[in-house]
C-alpha cells in the first residue's frame, strides 16, 4: 500500500501558501499519511484538522492591508493575538543597577522585542489536536545552545515511523517553542527551546519511508527579483537565503535517495520513495510583505495543490 507525505513551511508572512495547498486537499477529499509542518503552519494545520476555514482564518486575523504601513503598525503595536511589543519591560529594566557596559547595551539594544500573546488554551488545543489526529503529524524546535533540532511527533506519526525516526512528544509546551520566533528573546525560551524553522524550514529528510512525497515551500526556490540595490533588498535576501538554503539541502538528499533507488544501488526496504514533488512561492515579494498575509499567495499554492492532486484548475479561485 502506498504511503503519501506532505511538508508544509512555516515563513513569515506567507503561512497562507500551505493554507491553499490544505484547501485543496480539502476539496479532493485527499488525506495524506503524514503532515510535517513548521512554525505557523502548526496552527494552520491544527486549525483545518478541526474543519476551519484556514482562509478566512488567516486572511480575517492578519488584515487587509500591507506594505510598509503594515510593518510600521506591527513593529509599533504588535501582532493581535500573537505577540506584542515590550515597552513595559524594558522601561522597568531601566531601573535595575549597577549598570555594567554589558547591562547598558542589553537596555539599549535588547534582545527581546515582542513577547507572545497566545491563550495558553489556545495553544493546549493545538497540541490537543495534533495528537487526537488519525494523520500522522511531525513538526520541529530547536535547542540553539546545542545546535541540534528536535522533531516531535503525533501517536499516528510515532506508528508509521516506528524505528526509522526518534520522536519527542507533542506537548502544549512542544507547541509553545516551535512558535518562539528568535525576537521574543532566548532566556524566556520555554525549555530552551525556539522555532525549529530557524533550524529547518521544511522536514523533509526523514520521509523516504514514503512513496510519495508532496513539499510546499512558502518562498520561491531562486530568485524572481531584481538584484538587491539598498540595505532593505539586502535583508530580504539573507532571510531568503536562510531559509531556502537548509530546504534545498533537504530537498537535494530525498532527490539523491530517489537517484540510487532507480539505480538498483539503494535497496533497503525503509527507502521507498519514488516522486518528489515541489510547490514552491512563485512570485517575488519585498522586504515589508512578511508583515501580512496575501490573497494572491493562498490561489497560486491552491492551483499548484489541485494540479498535483488531480482536479482541474479551473476549480481554483473564485470557488470559495
Amino acid at each position: 500500500m502506498e504511503r503519501r507525505a506532505v511538508a508544509l513551511g512555516g515563513f513569515g508572512g506567507f503561512n497562507l501558501h500551505g493554507a491553499g495547498v490544505l484547501t485543496a486537499l480539502g476539496r479532493l477529499d485527499v488525506m495524506p499519511d503524514l503532515f510535517t509542518v513548521t512554525s505557523g503552519q502548526i496552527v494552520v494545520l491544527a486549525s483545518w484538522l478541526r474543519g476551519e476555514d484556514v482562509r478566512s482564518l488567516l486572511l480575517n486575523h492578519k488584515g487587509a492591508s500591507g506594505g510598509l504601513l503594515q510593518a510600521w503598525r506591527t513593529a509599533m503595536f504588535g501582532h493581535s493575538g500573537v505577540f506584542r511589543p515590550t515597552i513595559q519591560e524594558h522601561a522597568r529594566r531601566w531601573l535595575d543597577v549597577p549598570l555594567s557596559p554589558d547591562a547598558m547595551l542589553e537596555r539599549l539594544m535588547p534582545a527581546r522585542q515582542y513577547a507572545p500573546v497566545r491563550d495558553p488554551d489556545t495553544v493546549a488545543e493545538v497540541a490537543r489536536t495534533l495528537n487526537e489526529a488519525e494523520v500522522g503529524v511531525v513538526f520541529n524546535t530547536y535547542d540553539f545552545r546545542a545546535g541540534e533540532g528536535i522533531l516531535h511527533g503525533n501517536p499516528a506519526a510515532k506508528r508509521l515511523m516506528a524505528g526509522e525516526v526518534g520522536l519527542e512528544d507533542i506537548t502544549a509546551e512542544a507547541v509553545e517553542s516551535a512558535l518562539w520566533l528568535y525576537l521574543y528573546g532566548f532566556e524566556e525560551a520555554p525549555g530552551g527551546l525556539i522555532d525549529g524553522a530557524y533550524h529547518r524550514s521544511v522536514i523533509l529528510a526523514e520521509l523516504h519511508g514514503f512513496d510519495e512525497v508532496t513539499v510546499a515551500a512558502p518562498f520561491p526556490v531562486s530568485w524572481l527579483g531584481p538584484v538587491p540595490r539598498n540595505q532593505l533588498e539586502v535583508e530580504n535576501w539573507k532571510i531568503r537565503q536562510w531559509f531556502a538554503n537548509s530546504y534545498k539541502a533537504e530537498v537535494a538528499r530525498l532527490r539523491r535517495v530517489i537517484e540510487l533507488m532507480e539505480r538498483g544501488t539503494l535497496n533497503d526496504p525503509a527507502y521507498r520513495i519514488r516522486s518528489l514533488t515541489e510547490l514552491p512561492l512563485r512570485r517575488h515579494y519585498g522586504y515589508f510583505d512578511y508583515f501580512t498575509e496575501k490573497e494572491e499567495v493562498f490561489d497560486d499554492a491552491l492551483l499548484q495543490a489541485l494540479d498535483r492532486f488531480g482536479e482541474p484548475a479551473r476549480l481554483c479561485v473564485g470557488a470559495e
